[in-house]
């Protein structure tokens, strides 16, 4: 019977936060490649979730992306199964930074000064995502 290769949610979550948090800094995955001792397509397997990170690797890059471990885990379930409200949040970040043109389309909203241009913004995006 052949092994399931579907990537463990947990490694699926570890490296979308890794790769919000290279992306918010600037950093190119073959910076973090060459600062890590790899090969930016084992970057794209740690982001993808595909490879997991041995902690020795997680511990590296918190280092150098100067980031606390724990930040990779933020948002995942409690295993004592306590309210998932801000857990399904943060995952909804973190898809979101991760997307190309997040973090520049969120930069750009904060910089808004009018409450009503925001919601009016947010309304527009609501609008745009019904009809897709």
């Amino acid at each position: 019977m052949a092994e399931d290769k579907t990537p463990d949610p947990v490694d699926v979550h570890v490296g979308r936060r890794l790769r919000m948090r290279r992306k918010d800094l600037g950093y190119s995955q073959q910076a973090l490649a060459d600062a890590l001792g790899l090969t930016f397509q084992q970057v794209q397997k740690y982001e993808g979730g595909a490879n997991r990170i041995s902690a020795s690797k997680l511990h590296a890059t918190a280092m150098f992306l100067k980031t606390p471990i724990g930040f990779f885990f933020e948002g995942l379930d409690d295993p004592e199964g306590a309210d998932t409200t801000a857990a399904d949040l943060a995952n909804e970040m973190a898809e979101f930074w991760s997307t190309p043109g997040g973090p520049e389309l969120a930069r750009a909203y904060v910089a808004i000064e009018s409450a009503s241009m925001r919601r009016h913004l947010a309304d527009l995006a609501k609008a745009i995502a019904d009809d897709e």
